[in-house]
């Protein structure tokens, strides 16, 4: 059997606990993804309530409200990761926000850290990304993240609805 037939593809990091978004600065340094210059993606809901324990963790990070789910929201994550020279791209969220957030990582070549808000869907560590164009589903192949981030307070506050489905 070919060596490459036999690869486990996984990220690099798992991190599951409570509070496990308050290390997220340790995760991303410990892992050596980035030396300080990362980029993190937060969506509308839950996201605007994240800011201040990011930048506690990640001070020197950029934090980027995003709208998630479409292709378009992705390539406008895209053109903004641009911009700079980030290290890495953390997205914070449900599964669209982390789709968004994969799709436009891929597009730049740069790892991507998915920190999940909730666990009803799959992409805290799929390699697809499922966006919407022009109002139809589309998946597309990314690179998985290559790290992950399950904050167990934050799952237990998403909609009871979400906890069941994940």
């Amino acid at each position: 059997m070919p060596l490459l037939a036999r690869t486990i593809l996984s990220p690099l990091t798992i991190e599951i606990s409570n509070g496990a978004i308050d290390r997220l600065g340790a995760v991303v340094s410990d892992a050596r993804i980035s030396g300080g210059q990362v980029a993190v993606a937060l969506g509308p809901g839950i996201g605007s309530q994240l800011a201040d324990r990011i930048r506690d963790t990640l001070p020197s990070a950029a934090i980027l409200n995003i709208t998630a789910g479409s292709q378009e929201a992705a390539l406008e994550l895209a053109d903004k990761l641009k911009v700079h020279s980030y290290d890495a791209v953390v997205g914070i969220g449900g599964g669209r926000m982390l789709d968004t957030v994969k799709y436009a990582a891929m597009l730049q070549g740069m790892p991507m850290v998915a920190v999940a808000t909730s666990l009803a869907h799959d992409g805290l560590a799929s390699p697809v990304s499922t966006l919407t164009r022009r109002g139809v589903s589309h998946s597309y192949g990314v690179h998985m993240p290559i790290a992950v981030i399950v904050d167990l307070g934050l799952v237990m506050g998403s909609p009871q609805s979400q906890t069941r489905g994940g």
